[in-house]
């Protein structure tokens, strides 16, 4: 995308948030979920709880279950065993 175009939109953006000050907290609200979910189709979170499997000769094909979620990594307990694994290592399952 080029300088040019990014600044744009930028622009239209600003347009827009200038004008939420006008909309009802109804909209408001559904604003505020359709963010949301783009933001969690962006960047599917790690939640506790979830299966999953990790990219590592030690687990390989294994399913663990990830018990706490940090910014970086994960604690996921595979059959007894918790290992703290980066985020870019976990596959979801």
């Amino acid at each position: 995308m080029s300088a040019k175009r990014t600044h744009i939109i930028k622009i239209k953006v600003m347009n827009k948030l200038e004008m939420l000050h006008t909309l009802s907290i109804q909209e408001l609200n559904e604003i505020k979920l359709q963010v949301q979910q783009m933001i969690e189709l962006k960047q599917p979170g790690f939640r506790v709880g979830m299966k999953v499997g990790v990219d590592h000769k030690k687990v390989m094909g294994m399913v663990g279950e990830i018990i706490k979620v940090n910014n970086k990594k994960c604690k996921v307990n595979f059959d007894g065993q918790t290992f703290v694994v980066p985020k870019s290592m976990i596959i979801i399952k």
